[in-house]
């Protein structure tokens, strides 16, 4: 696209615009009345969208999309923006950010975390500012705002209010008029009193969403300046701990003002802090200050935010700000909000498909968050002040450490704002310089996820970073003895590929997605030359394989002696309460696999048997977790669920389900987020709906293709070269099917795009019909499956004496000694013969905490077109015996079923097993040995086709009790 395009240049014209408009129009809280052709995607977006939750659905706190109006900079440091309150359900009313249906305002806060799912426990909302019109007492408040401060909380209606992109206004019921906006790390916050009355302003200075350990307010009256700083807990109360500090200057002299300090109001006083090392205390309300100007008084306040000093806060404030009016700070705002949501101009659309798309795209855009101040410095994750390098950002803030924002939020930025993502990748490699790990602290949600961000980022074109240094932390740190992962139960996976259900924590789904950060660290690895790292974790992406139960042809628990198939996949913990599935079902987790669905598809009985089991699924788009066999589309693990409808070479399904979802779960009103935004995910995923592409396979940027839902789409990212443009013609006439496509004028039928093409922009022509065609329908049409590793040694059995943490046979820690096994005559690369067979395995030439044996799923051992008479299994069972079936092809394309039964390694050789290899004691993870004794045995040769050629084995798909272990395969003449 040449550098003046058409979008491009209407973007910048409307910058131009509003720049010298003033006053600037508002946006009001109802959906806009404009006819469609003229409404702007700026003018598109309703803050009120999401903030209403919806009683009458069966998802508690999930069916509320928790966003806020107020003001804000696409990806800005600052939130200046109401808290509502409602008596009565805590659940309903005493929520961390905006309810539509309170009635009561508890303040203004300088942060929000948007779409936020932990109730009551939100996060942010620092240094909240009440305007108080009542009369003081003897210069002081007239109640304690450490005991009472609901009665300051404030009334108002909503048709009292304004909200449009960087502003927000209200009207409130004692006669304030408040107006706030935004620069990136700055609040300009305007309060206009009754012309007659008191005027104060009550700065709560320890009262965010949160506990609170200590807070410090100073008045300078002089300057009329008030600084000061928090220390709380940040979202969800899990651990994460963090300071904030503010600095305002007014532009009106105090007439009086006070602090307060554990219920003693102290007019005249210009300090007060209160602080403690005792992270069980919560001293919410403690402390704070006042301050009254002349009656009637219309005061500016401009706030600046640091996270590293109050002295950084002043100097983001004078930066951004200065004497700048407030008029001039809200066009600033505007501006940066036209081009952010100018980075994708659909055509067409009713007012209501415009208001959806818009709004989704302004959640979408709110998080993460710069936190380096202007001077470049930021606290990072080990304590300390950095500076981050000139002309970069350093963000925090990734939804859910990652589990929510790498399934479409960070696609959607590195679309539309490339160098945030470079940044985004940066960041990152920071945190894990400077911790040494891959979790922000205490994690929100299970799993190293931000592994998939930047692989994903990477693929999509984000490779401005260290990337050498980030795939060098992912294989130091993801390894056994996993001291250094922060992914829970690390040692028991990364040992036996496999999480039993026993311990809980929705150990299941973590299986499922340790794969999916396996496989993007896998494909890092490949992109950056590492083929061992690449080989090592393609073979632990697959590990999805040791909780697919073959007989149920289901993602199942299981238990170290089988599958748990009394578990009710309608659920998501077992009967003795132990969590299996994060936030969803067994059904709707069971499709998680996309880096390799091709495989889940054929194991769980093939295309039209996968296509029944989806069906049911999709039956029921936003059922929820309770008890369901319907989807939960409105929450993470489901979103690339519809998509599987493209690898059963159905693609039509999948824009039925998607067209189904945006009209049934999503419209205009309060409550038209059908669940948390999650800090702009689900929102990003509307987007990504409407887009007809979805990024679908995590840890790269391949597009899976659906069909667009506006006739004319331009993806036009700041600072970026890379325009995409999006045609489909008749859309807007009931043409919603795609039977063909041109991706850069070249006829394509798969129904699937590669990253390189995100990479270099380009165009895609869809042809649309009211009807299905045949377009992605053929066999090889499908998106693709990375299928490396499948038939790869999976567990490490077998550890050096005294460091037992570098592998787990049996689910109990314990593992073989290599030293004894040696003594044995089964050193690495040795040949043990089976007496008077023929038959002479080799144990396997691994290194200590490398996978040396099969726990059977399948894997297809090649023999290398032997002929043979005879074959046998060398390996053992834990907690067994355990029995199974394995399949010998020959060259022919026959087959021939072989029994496969290992004793116990604990147990004496019983008939028909002979004990090849017998070792006295055993390793555990804690450095220390076991008594008794242990064997590998040998399964009795089986009889083979004599006048056939065998081209390998496929181990069993599963076995009937304990857990089978193959170290070795072998066949004679």
């Amino acid at each position: 696209m040449p550098p003046w395009s058409p979008a491009r240049a209407w973007r910048r014209t409307l910058v131009l615009a509003c720049a010298l408009v003033v006053p600037l129009p508002t946006a009001v809280a109802a959906a806009p009345s404009a006819e469609a052709a003229h409404l702007t995607p700026f003018a598109a977006v309703d803050q009120f969208i999401g903030t209403e939750m919806d009683t009458t659905q069966n998802k508690s706190n999930d069916a509320y999309g928790n966003t806020f109006p107020g003001a804000a900079m696409p990806f800005g440091m600052v939130q200046s923006s109401p808290t509502t309150y409602r008596p009565g359900d805590p659940l309903v009313g005493e929520k961390g950010g905006y309810e539509y249906t309170a009635d009561l305002i508890r303040g203004f806060g300088m942060t929000r975390y948007s779409g936020s799912g932990c109730t009551g426990r939100y996060g942010g909302y620092e240094f909240p500012v009440i305007p108080f019109a009542g009369e003081l007492r003897d210069g002081a408040l007239p109640a304690d705002p450490s005991t009472d401060i609901r009665d300051y909380y404030l009334g108002f209606d909503h048709a009292d209010e304004v909200a449009e992109p960087g502003y927000y206004s209200v009207a409130l019921e004692n006669g304030v008029d408040v107006e706030l906006t935004a620069s990136e790390r700055a609040a300009v916050s305007r309060f206009d009193f009754p012309r007659s009355g008191d005027s104060t302003l009550i700065l709560d200075v320890s009262g965010p969403n949160n506990r609170v350990f200590g807070s410090e307010v100073t008045i300078d009256p002089e300057t009329r300046t008030v600084s000061g700083w928090m220390h709380g807990v940040d979202i969800c109360d899990n651990g994460n701990n963090y300071r904030a500090y503010f600095s305002t200057t007014y532009d009106q002299d105090f007439a009086s003002y006070g602090v307060w300090k554990d219920g003693e109001l102290t007019p005249g006083a210009t300090h007060a802090e209160k602080s403690t090392d005792d992270l069980g205390a919560d001293f919410r309300h403690d402390t704070g200050a006042w301050l009254t100007f002349p009656d009637g008084a219309r005061v500016t306040a401009r706030t600046g935010l640091s996270f590293v000093s109050v002295e950084n806060a002043a100097e983001n404030r004078e930066t951004e700000v200065g004497e700048a009016g407030f008029g001039h700070v809200r066009a600033q705002a505007r501006r940066a909000w036209t081009e952010a949501l100018g980075t994708i101009d659909v055509a067409g659309g009713t007012a209501e498909q415009r208001t959806k798309f818009y709004t989704a795209l302004y959640h979408a855009l709110l998080h993460p968050n710069v936190r380096d101040d202007v001077n470049g410095e930021y606290l990072g994750y080990d304590g300390e002040v950095h500076t981050v390098e000139t002309g970069r950002h350093f963000y925090r803030n990734f939804a859910g450490s990652g589990w929510d924002m790498y399934r479409s939020q960070a696609q959607l930025i590195a679309l539309t704002f490339p160098e945030v993502a470079n940044d985004i990748n940066q960041s990152i490699v920071l945190l894990t310089e400077q911790t040494g790990s891959w979790a922000p602290g205490a994690a929100r949600m299970q799993g190293d996820n931000l592994q998939v961000i930047v692989s994903t980022l990477d693929d999509m074109g984000a490779t401005g970073y260290d990337r050498a240094a980030a795939l060098a932390s992912m294989v130091g740190t993801q390894a056994l003895p996993a001291t250094a992962t922060t992914r829970t139960d690390g040692y028991q996976y990364f040992a036996t590929g496999l999480i039993e259900n026993r311990k809980g924590d929705f150990a299941t789904s973590r299986v499922l997605e340790y794969a999916i950060d396996d496989f993007a660290i896998a494909r890092l690895a490949g992109r950056l030359g590492d083929e061992a790292a690449h080989g090592r974790f393609m073979a632990r992406a697959q590990n999805w394989l040791n909780v697919f139960d073959p007989e149920t042809r289901h993602i199942r628990p299981r238990e170290r002696t089988g599958f748990d198939r009394d578990f009710d996949l309608r659920v998501r913990d077992d009967g003795a309460g132990r969590g299996q599935f994060n936030q969803s079902t067994g059904y709707q987790y069971g499709w998680l696999v996309p880096h390799n669905l091709a495989t889940l598809i054929e194991r769980r009985g093939g295309v039209e048997e996968s296509m029944a089991a989806l069906d049911v699924l999709m039956a029921e788009l936003d059922a929820g977790a309770y008890t369901q066999t319907g989807n939960y589309l409105s929450n993470q693990p489901a979103f690339s669920t519809p998509w599987v409808y493209n690898w059963l070479r159905a693609p039509e399904k999948t824009t039925d389900v998607l067209y189904r979802a945006v009209e049934e779960m999503y419209d205009t009103s309060p409550s038209g987020l059908p669940g948390n935004d999650d800090q702009g995910s689900l929102s990003a995923w509307y987007v990504f709906a409407n887009l007809g592409v979805f990024p679908t396979i995590y840890g790269t940027g391949d597009l899976v293709v659906s069909a667009p839902m506006f006739e004319r789409i331009t993806i036009d990212p700041i600072d970026g070269d890379r325009d995409i443009r999006i045609t489909a013609r008749g859309v807007a006439d009931g043409n919603r099917y795609t039977t063909g496509l041109r991706v850069d004028g070249t006829p394509q039928t798969a129904s699937w795009i590669d990253a390189a093409f995100v990479r270099s922009g380009g165009t895609l022509d869809f042809e649309m019909s009211a009807s299905p065609g045949d377009w992605g329908t053929g066999a090889g049409d499908v998106p693709p499956s990375y299928t490396e590793g499948v038939d790869a040694r999976n567990n490490v059995g077998t550890t050096p004496d005294g460091r037992g943490e570098l592998g787990s046979l049996d689910l109990s820690d314990w593992s073989l000694s290599r030293e004894s096994l040696a003594e044995a005559g089964a050193a690495p690369g040795a040949e043990l013969p089976l007496d008077g067979t023929g038959i002479v395995f080799t144990w396997p030439d691994t290194e200590p905490g490398e996978p040396d044996n099969w726990l059977p799923h399948g894997q297809r051992i090649d023999l290398d077109d032997a002929s043979a008479g005879s074959i046998a299994f060398l390996g053992l069972a834990t907690n067994g015996p355990a029995r199974g079936t394995a399949t010998v092809e020959y060259t022919d394309g026959s087959t021939q079923e072989v029994a496969v039964e290992f004793p116990d390694w604990a147990a004496p050789t019983p008939s028909g097993s002979t004990a090849v290899v017998t070792v006295p004691g055993r390793n555990n993870a804690d450095g220390s040995t076991g008594g008794g004794t242990f064997r590998v045995f040998a399964t009795r040769p089986a009889a083979l086709d004599p006048g056939k050629t065998v081209a390998a084995v496929v181990l069993p798909q599963g076995t009937d009790q304990g857990m089978m272990h193959v170290f070795d395969v072998a066949t004679a003449e």
